[in-house]
């Protein structure tokens, strides 16, 4: 907590001495201190984390272990073209690791099974390529498997309930760029010991360990967000909620009449604690980013206060926020 009052004391006064510059004459000349981008989707691109690489012979039993812990185990000849035959050829396995809610943010992957709040225990995306062709492969079904090592702190209760979800990028969020959301899946096998999940029968693309929120005895609410300066909220905004009750990330995306970004309806427990972030590219190209704490009461309007910032700032304000 101590970490998040530094990092928005920290905010406010970068504002208050960019407003004295500002009337003092002296910040108008110069460009603000801030990273650009041509679009909300470039700085997507940049923040995505580099994957873990590692060339295997599909043809017999293979591990790929990533520098997180998170391992893909596969049994020999589970690689298929997309014609569904075998493949011989080398391939080029890239593990993503979303272990923590930090890096959720930072890779979009939020954690919403259609509409509802997931209880996260960490997720990862695999892709297989052909090293010959460059084709992108698949997984032969039920012929691998993951063990996952779970770093977000669920309650026990919460962990012991965890299984296995599937990632579908078929959504678009409200820039118009892809969005993953999750779904449970039904038949598997799937187990949680000492903190760690295991999962069998997982496919290539986005998987996590989740377990739905049950609102049990909650009133189920929503609400909006804006973020100042912001007046087009289809365009180069994002705005996330970082949970503070149980390990869960939300991005809002849909765009209400007022404009802002709202949640789902009833899809938010009256009384939830978290933090918002709002990241916007402004008409200049300049990232802008800013932070709000909020305790939901009930179908509030939440402003968020952004100034300028680097890349790198971003990245820490987010680290700062769930470590």
């Amino acid at each position: 907590m101590k970490t998040k009052l530094i990092y928005l004391m920290s905010i406010i006064f970068s504002l208050a001495i960019y407003n004295c510059d500002e009337a003092d004459g002296g910040s108008s000349q110069s460009p603000p201190d801030a990273s650009t981008f041509i679009s909300i989707e470039d700085l997507r691109n940049s923040l995505k984390p580099d994957p873990h690489v590692q060339t295997v012979d599909p043809s017999g039993n293979f591990t790929v272990e990533g520098p997180d812990g998170t391992t893909i185990s596969c049994i020999g000849n589970s690689i298929l073209d997309s014609s569904g035959n075998t493949v011989s050829d080398d391939v080029i396995i890239s593990l993503y690791e979303f272990n923590t809610l930090d890096e959720m943010i930072l890779a979009k992957a939020p954690t919403t099974s259609n509409g509802n709040l997931l209880v996260s225990g960490g997720s990862f995306e695999v892709t297989a390529e052909n090293a010959t062709t460059g084709e992108e492969l698949e997984f032969n079904p039920w012929s691998c498997s993951c063990l996952l090592n779970i770093q977000t702190n669920p309650s026990t209760t919460h962990q012991n309930q965890m299984v296995l979800f599937d990632g579908n990028t078929n959504n678009l969020d409200n820039n118009g760029q892809q969005v993953v959301d999750w779904n449970m899946v039904t038949q598997g096998e799937f187990s949680v010991a000492d903190g760690v999940f295991q999962a069998w029968g997982i496919d290539i693309g986005f998987s996590n360990c989740d377990v739905l929120y049950e609102m049990a005895g909650e009133n189920g609410t929503q609400f909006e967000a804006t973020v100042t300066g912001v007046t087009d909220y289809s365009s180069n905004v994002e705005v996330w909620l970082i949970i503070d009750d149980f390990p869960s990330v939300v991005m809002l995306t849909t765009v209400n009449s007022t404009p802002a970004l709202e949640t789902y309806a009833g899809s938010i427990p009256t009384g939830l604690n978290g933090t918002l972030v709002g990241i916007h590219i402004d008409d200049d190209s300049y990232l802008n980013f800013g932070v709000l704490p909020i305790t939901v009461a009930g179908d509030d309007s939440f402003n968020i206060d952004v100034d300028y910032g680097t890349e790198a700032e971003l990245v820490a304000l987010v680290e700062s926020l769930v470590n």
